[in-house]
Formats: C-alpha cells, sequence, structure tokens
C-alpha cells in the first residue's frame, strides 16, 4: 500500500464526482470548530464577498482617477471597461451584439463550449450552490420562501457575470426568482448608498439639456438598473413581480415607498413604487401623464386616484431638511448586520454539512481500500503454508542431492603410477599385455565416474536453484504479508480518524437541525439521483430558509426601501429635476424627440435617476432598443428577461449590447403543449417555429449554449421524438453543445418545482417533455 495514498485519506476528503472543490488541509485539522471558524471567517468576509457579487463599485465620489487602478466593470462578454460617467462602457457594445457586428459569441456551431454541470446528475453542488454565504442579504418579502432550484438559481445569477440561462417551464417560480434578484439588487444599492459620506454625495456634476439641468448619479449608484423584459405587454402583467405577502403588508405600509403614486402607475394590486411600465410612444406618454403628472382615465378603475410622483417630490422637499440621514443609515447597517449575523451561524453548519460529504467520501474510499488490503493480506496468508512447504522440500532435496555428490566423491577410481619395477616387467610381453588391460579398465572406470560426477553436480546445482527460488518466494510472500498487515492497519486507522472527524460535525448538523428543521439540507436525499420520492422531499424544500434568517432577509430589503426614501427625501430637488426631464422626453412625440439635440449623457443621467427612484422598468422586447436609444454608450444593469425562448437572437443583440448582466428565463424544450397546440403551434410574434418548436437561434439558445450549470433532456415520451421532429436546431450543426448524440438537450438552469399543479399532470408533463424534471409543490 502507497504511504501516501494512505495519507491523502487520513488528512483530508477528495475531490469527489460531484463537481465540488474537496475542503483544504487546513480546513482538515480544525474539522471540530468548523461552525465557529466558517462563523468567524463569514464576519469577517461576508459582506465584502456579498458586494464583490454585483461587481466593483466605482469612486464613491464620482472623482476620476483617485485610485491606482479603476475598477472594472464586467460586461457579458467578460471584458473589463473602465467604469466613466455612470458605467459608461465601449459603445460598440457586448460581445459584438449591436445590430452591424457580426455572430454572437455561442452562435455558431464551433464556437468553444464550457463544460457544464448537469445539476441532476450532481445534486451536491446545488445543496453547495445554497449555502448562506451564497445567499443575497435581502429577498422578497413574500410568505413562502424560495425552493431549492429557485434559490440556487438566484445565487449563480448573482454570482456569474454576463448571460444566465433559467430553463423555466411553465407554472414554475420564474416571478418569485425575479422577485428575490430585484430585491438583491436593490439591497446591494442601498448597502451603496449607505457607505456614502452624506446624501449630497449620491449626485455629481450638473449637465445641460434643453432647458433642464440634470445632476448625473454617483457612479456608485449606477450599474444597478433592472430592465423587465417580455415578448409582450400582457405576457409584463402577467409574469412580472411577485405580490407582498400578507405578511409582509404592515411593514410595508408604514415604510411606505410611495405606495399611492405606485397604485396610480400600476393599479391597486401595487404596494410600492418598484416597476414602470413602459413600452412603445404612447405606453411611455400614458405612464409620463400618470405617474409625473396624476392624470388618469375615469373610467379605467385599475388605476385609482393617487399622489403623482410630482406631487410627491414637492411634499418630499419641505420634508427634507427633517430627515435623519445617519437614522436611516443606521437602521440599514442594524438590519442587515442581524441578517448577516444569522446568515454566519448557518455557514458554519453549511460548511460542517459540507465537510461531513467529503469526509464520508474519503471514508468510503479508505473503506475500500482497506478491504482490497484485508484481501490481499488474506489471499498472502492462504499461500504462506504451500510456500513453506515447497520450501522445506526444496532444502531436503538439495541436502538429498549433495550426499549423493559427497557419496559419489568417495567411490573416485584410483590410476595407478608406473614404477622402474613396473617398467622392467614391461619388457616381458606378457606382462604388458596385462598391464596395457589393467589401464585400459582404469581408465573405463574414471571415465564413467566423471561422466555420473558430472550428472550429479547439475543435479545438485538445479536442487539449489529450486531451493534459492522457493527462499525468495518465502521473502516475498513475508513482505507481502508484512505490507498488507501494514496496510490493513493504516487503512483501518484512516478510518476510524475520518469517522472520528464526522463526529463532531454531525454533532453539530443534528443540533441545527433541531433547531431550523428540514430547512437544513443534510440527509440521504441530498445526493439522490433515482429514487423519485426522495428527490421530490428535497426539491421542494428551502434550504435555510428558517423563520428568523427568512425574516430577517425580508427587513433588509424593505429597510433597502426605507433607505432609499430617505436619499429621495433628503435630494428630493435633485430627483425632481432630473426625472422632470426624463418625463419631458418620455411624453414628447417621435418627431420632436428626433428633432431634438441629442444630449446622451444627461439623458443617460435622466434614466439612472428614474432607476435609483424605481428600480424596475418592464418593457415588451420589442420597445428595448427604441426606449433606450438615447443612451448613447451608457450600459443598464439588469436584464431580467421572461419567454426568452421567443426573443430571437438576432433582436437580442441589440438588447444584450446595452446590459451588464442578463438573466434570461425560458423553455426551449416545451413541444406540443396544450396551449401551443389548441393554436397549431403558430405565435403571433414569430418567436415558435410552425411545429411549435421554439427558435432554433433564439436568446435563449444563446444563452443555455453557455451555460456552465444546466441539465440534459430528452424530450417526448421514451423512444418516441415527440410532436416535432426537433425540439432544438433543426439543423444539428447549429446546435454546438446544446444536443448530443442521443438527441438530448442541454438547457439552462432549471426551475424543477411547479406549481399549483397536482401530480398527475405534472407526470403528463414529465412524459411529454421534461424527461421527469418537474415536481409537485403538493403533498
Amino acid at each position: 500500500m502507497d504511504a501516501e495514498r494512505i495519507a491523502e485519506y487520513q488528512e483530508t476528503g477528495r475531490r469527489g464526482t460531484n463537481g465540488r472543490q474537496a475542503t483544504t488541509d487546513s480546513q482538515a485539522t480544525t474539522d471540530s470548530q468548523a461552525t465557529t471558524d466558517s462563523q468567524a471567517t463569514t464576519d469577517e468576509t461576508g459582506s465584502r464577498e456579498q458586494a464583490a457579487a454585483f461587481g466593483p463599485v466605482p469612486n464613491q465620489r464620482g472623482e476620476p482617477g483617485r485610485s491606482d487602478q479603476p475598477a472594472p466593470a464586467v460586461g457579458i462578454d467578460g471584458a473589463d471597461a473602465a467604469w466613466s460617467d455612470g458605467n459608461a462602457a465601449d459603445a460598440a457594445g457586448i460581445d459584438g451584439m449591436d445590430a452591424d457586428a457580426a455572430e454572437v459569441d455561442g452562435m455558431d456551431a464551433d464556437a468553444a463550449e464550457v463544460d457544464g454541470i448537469d445539476v441532476r446528475s450532481e445534486p451536491l453542488v446545488v445543496r453547495d450552490g445554497c449555502s448562506p454565504d451564497r445567499i443575497p442579504a435581502g429577498r422578497w418579502p413574500s410568505d413562502g420562501p424560495l425552493v431549492r432550484s429557485e434559490q440556487f438559481a438566484v445565487n449563480e445569477a448573482i454570482a456569474q457575470h454576463g448571460l444566465f440561462a433559467v430553463h423555466a417551464p411553465p407554472g414554475t417560480g420564474v416571478a418569485e426568482v425575479f422577485g428575490d434578484l430585484v430585491a438583491a439588487i436593490i439591497t446591494e444599492r442601498a448597502r451603496r448608498i449607505a457607505d456614502l459620506p452624506s446624501a449630497a454625495a449620491a449626485f455629481g456634476e450638473s449637465r445641460a439639456w434643453s432647458a433642464h439641468r440634470v445632476a448625473a448619479p454617483n457612479p456608485a449608484l449606477t450599474g444597478l438598473e433592472i430592465v423587465l423584459a417580455a415578448p409582450e405587454p400582457s405576457a409584463l402583467t402577467a409574469h412580472g413581480l411577485p405580490p407582498i405577502g400578507a405578511g409582509w403588508r404592515t411593514a410595508a405600509t408604514a415604510i411606505d415607498y410611495f405606495a399611492s403614486t405606485a397604485r396610480l402607475a400600476d393599479g391597486v394590486g401595487a404596494w410600492a413604487m418598484l416597476a414602470a411600465r413602459l413600452g412603445d410612444g404612447a405606453a411611455n406618454r400614458a405612464f409620463a401623464e400618470r405617474w409625473w403628472r396624476g392624470a388618469i382615465r375615469g373610467t379605467d378603475v385599475l388605476f385609482p386616484a393617487g399622489e403623482s410622483m410630482a406631487a410627491a417630490l414637492r411634499r418630499l422637499q419641505q420634508e427634507g431638511p427633517a430627515v435623519d440621514w445617519q437614522a436611516a443609515v443606521a437602521r440599514f447597517r442594524a438590519a442587515l448586520a442581524r441578517a448577516e449575523n444569522l446568515a454566519s451561524e448557518r455557514s458554519g453548519v453549511a460548511a460542517a454539512i459540507t465537510r461531513i460529504s467529503d469526509l464520508e467520501q474519503a471514508c468510503e474510499e479508505a473503506s475500500c481500500l482497506a478491504e482490497i488490503a484485508q484481501a490481499r493480506l488474506v489471499k498472502a496468508a492462504e499461500r504462506q503454508p504451500s510456500v513453506r512447504a515447497a520450501l522445506a522440500a526444496a532444502e531436503e532435496e538439495h541436502r538429498t542431492r549433495l550426499a549423493d555428490l559427497g557419496a559419489h566423491e568417495l567411490g573416485r577410481p584410483v590410476i595407478a603410477t608406473v614404477t622402474d619395477s613396473g617398467k622392467a616387467a614391461r619388457r616381458s610381453s606378457a606382462a604388458l599385455s596385462a598391464a596395457l588391460a589393467a589401464g585400459l579398465r582404469r581408465g573405463k572406470n574414471w571415465r564413467e565416474w566423471s561422466v555420473a560426477r558430472r550428472e550429479l553436480r547439475a543435479v545438485c546445482v538445479a536442487a539449489e536453484a529450486r531451493r534459492d527460488a522457493a527462499a525468495e518466494t518465502a521473502a516475498t510472500l513475508a513482505a507481502t504479508l508484512a505490507a498488507a498487515q501494514a496496510a490493513v492497519t493504516e487503512t483501518a486507522a484512516a478510518v476510524t480518524r475520518l469517522e472520528a472527524q464526522i463526529g463532531p460535525l454531525a454533532e453539530a448538523v443534528a443540533a441545527a437541525r433541531q433547531r431550523w428543521g428540514d430547512h437544513v439540507p443534510d440527509g440521504p436525499s441530498q445526493a439522490e439521483t433515482e429514487d423519485a420520492a426522495l428527490i421530490e422531499r428535497r426539491e421542494t424544500s428551502a434550504p435555510w430558509a428558517d423563520e428568523d434568517y427568512a425574516t430577517a432577509r425580508a427587513e433588509v430589503f424593505l429597510a433597502a426601501l426605507e433607505l432609499h426614501k430617505a436619499l429621495i427625501t433628503a435630494q428630493a430637488d435633485v430627483f425632481a429635476a432630473n426625472l422632470g426631464a426624463l418625463m419631458d422626453l418620455l411624453g414628447a412625440d417621435a418627431t420632436v424627440r428626433a428633432e431634438a439635440e441629442p444630449m446622451t449623457p444627461a439623458i443617460a443621467a435622466a434614466w439612472q435617476t428614474l432607476f435609483l427612484l424605481v428600480p424596475v422598468v418592464h418593457v415588451p422586447f420589442g420597445a428595448i432598443g427604441a426606449l433606450f436609444a438615447d443612451l448613447g454608450p451608457t450600459r443598464l444593469g439588469w436584464l431580467l428577461a421572461d419567454q426568452a425562448e421567443r426573443l430571437p437572437a438576432r433582436q437580442a443583440r441589440a438588447v444584450l449590447g446595452r446590459i451588464n448582466h442578463g438573466v434570461l428565463a425560458g423553455d426551449t424544450v416545451a413541444r406540443g403543449e396544450p396551449e401551443r397546440a389548441a393554436h397549431g403551434g403558430v405565435a403571433t410574434d414569430g418567436g415558435l417555429t410552425k411545429n411549435g418548436a421554439p427558435m432554433a437561434d433564439s436568446a435563449q439558445r444563446l444563452a443555455e449554449r453557455k451555460a456552465r450549470y444546466g441539465t440534459w433532456l430528452r424530450p417526448g415520451p421514451a423512444g418516441n421524438a415527440g410532436p416535432a421532429s426537433s425540439a432544438g436546431p433543426a439543423d444539428p450543426a447549429e446546435s454546438g453543445k446544446s444536443t448530443d448524440r442521443a438527441g438530448r438537450i442541454w438547457v439552462g438552469t432549471p426551475l424543477r418545482v411547479v406549481r399549483g399543479l397536482d401530480r398527475a399532470t405534472i407526470d403528463l408533463r414529465n412524459d411529454l417533455a421534461y424527461d421527469g424534471l418537474l415536481v409537485s409543490d403538493r403533498d
């Protein structure tokens, strides 16, 4: 047994087939203190890691050149571009996605592909990806937390730069995922607001635009704009942000983030001014009339009377001097600290769970080595009697042959010596004849004796060789027995040590489970890939979403909104001036806008101000380009796209060229769905092929071909290609990594839990299109 291999299992777990990184040697020496050490580490670095996930923060005062190396803004192509003028970037767009650029990276069949991790075959990757140190500090204030696959999608969308693909079959929690992403992004901006030296530092230089003067927001507060897009306005209504939970309405009312204005602009269900619905010119003018000026259509009961944003800002200008900025910052930081402390406590347990998995894997492998060593020991021991018997027989044979040779030597013939008298006797002819005859006899006897001696010597040499070989075999067997015994002892000791390391960690996890119940993701279901019942139990769980932590995270988000409102109150005059200029732009018709002198820096600053007050802009896919045409080279922060399989890739170039982060949620494998079949599989926007399959060159496929996390699906019933002959590109050469020889399709990070459907319907969907991916949220 190789000592180095044994030491490898004694010290730490090895990297497993689940794609997770094995823990380091330093972790192995401190397993008994895993929870406390992880907590201490998270306390020191958790806040910085959360901020780093959203990219670097520019200079707080907006002064260029204050640091030796300007903070980079990472675009969808992963290239670095220096921050300037509120996240301005190269006008060429991301990865050549402007209308006249070459093919988008990832569209070409020969393009290099990222090695994807199948989250269904390696479920521990998802478990570790849901660790509290990866969960954003703020969450959407819903009554129910995200389930496992939804939380993983949120965490990875924030952690990864560029395009992130979410496979979202109908009925899965796209709105919930988007809601938590919005909460996380708003919380991150609140973190940056809290780091400002004063409320006045939120804005910098003033830029002239026609009769308006627009103050540019601090670059630290830009790059977090959110565009929520869908194929058409009706889809935005059906697939927007989730509603607020009933248990959070009182807290939201106390904060009152312009709820009256939100209901005026977005209908009776709005609880905070979080989203603006824009689109073509008519939709934009209608929004400006309602939201900014307070004009409503008297017969439209969906838009009740409320306080316009302009009126609210005028009121806040009067309240501005009374706002306690430092108190608002302190309240946000206190809520954030509480959530981070709770996350730190849970991160220690999560590290223990991961460590247990690594140790269990190492223990299993060490046990296998111990069994192999034991088998070798038994096999060697079984050979020992026969080897000893063979050695004894060889030694006895060697002794016998030596005795035979010695006896033969004693019978050595004597050769007579011719003397003087003998010479005289030879003169007689008779004596001479007798002497010659005797000499001939003696010569013959000598020759015969010599031949026999040679034969006996050869036999002795052969016997000696057999004895030496038997002795060598016996020595080798003895060494093998010793090595096998040592290997058995060492591997058994390694197993014992690994089991001893697991013990304290398992106790910590058991204690955590008593406190937080099924929200602690441990047990056999976490690694299960075959048992449907265990998989369903795992997928419907909400990892680390116990009541205390989930409540604290929602409170962080509400505190972030409160801090935003404090900033708006303190700088109401700046917000009023900037938004007034933007509303004039949105309210102008196309002719006036075309004749106006382009002032893109000022217009970009006005848009960034709108996003600072209203974090999300709802817009149909087709309107994005025209809506943000005046931004110039300035990029926006985030695109959250629903039903992205209906967004043509060529149209996506113009959209993605203005975005730093894109989260594309869609369903590219559903074929022959009932709702599509009812309409012959024809989409009015051209988003589907004539047989009902998603387009081969959709934005969703673009993102999925580069998806690091995803899964392989075989659409249609087993052995049947399904209603359509192809669920992906009609030409396999177009697909790159997206299909394999077995006809399976690679899709992005899957949302697996279907809400509100019975299990029979879900089973039917799995048979028709989803290859067993979906599970029910019902017991």
